[in-house]
Parts: C-alpha cells; structure tokens; sequence
C-alpha cells in the first residue's frame, strides 16, 4: 500500500518504507529525525517544474501533468514498474514537504505509480 505523508507528519510503524520524493536534499539530522529510508531523487520532480509549482500553487494540474511527462521517459520506466509492483505487497510511504496535503510532489507520484499498479504483477 502506498501512503502519502508530510515529511513532519508522526512517523508510525504502518509506514514502512519512507521515501522523500521532492528534488530538494534533507540535511542528516532531519533524514534520521524523521525516518527517511530511501531518497528518490531521480524520480522526484525536475528542479524547475517543482520551484514553478512552488510560486503557483493553484498550478497543480499543470505541475502534475509536466512531472508524469517527466515520468513516462522510457530511462525511468522500470524503476517506476518495479516500485508500483513493490506497493502491492509492500507499505511505501511518499514523503513532501508541501503545504497542501493533497496537491504536491508525492500525491503527483502516487497518482502516477497507482495507473502503473494495475499493469503490474504482485512480486
């Protein structure tokens, strides 16, 4: 199962794996203080489509749609397969920093790995 979280959200044992999915690095004391165990920088948002989103945030649909553009390239496909696959047995938490908690960097993914979750085969 995949949940989406703020990055201070209460970490809890259902989590499972915590994956920071913004383009931006975490220092080591927040990384630990908040349990971050996998940093998917390759697949966080491009570093000029998530600062525009930063300025406009009523840009969402536009934002998600140019990061599932970013997304779709073929170099990102397998990896993106193999984690949709991966939520199916698997507890994935997608961790932002955004102030919406239903428009932003990990919602944008979740909604991206759900569409991949049903073409993919529980590992």
């Amino acid at each position: 199962m995949i949940k989406i979280k703020h990055l201070l959200d209460t970490v809890e044992a259902s989590d499972g794996h915590r994956m920071w999915v913004e383009p931006i690095g975490l220092t080591k004391d927040l990384w630990a203080w908040c349990s971050v165990t996998h940093l998917l920088s390759g697949l966080g948002p491009p570093m000029a489509i998530w600062e525009w989103f930063q300025d406009h945030p009523e840009g969402y649909d536009y934002f998600r749609g140019k990061y599932h553009e970013f997304l779709s390239r073929k170099d990102r496909k397998r990896v993106l397969l193999h984690l949709a696959a991966a939520a199916l047995n698997e507890d994935i938490t997608l961790l932002h920093q955004g102030d919406d908690p239903s428009r932003n960097s990990a919602t944008a993914l979740y909604e991206f790995l759900s569409e991949l979750q049903a073409y993919s085969k529980p590992e």
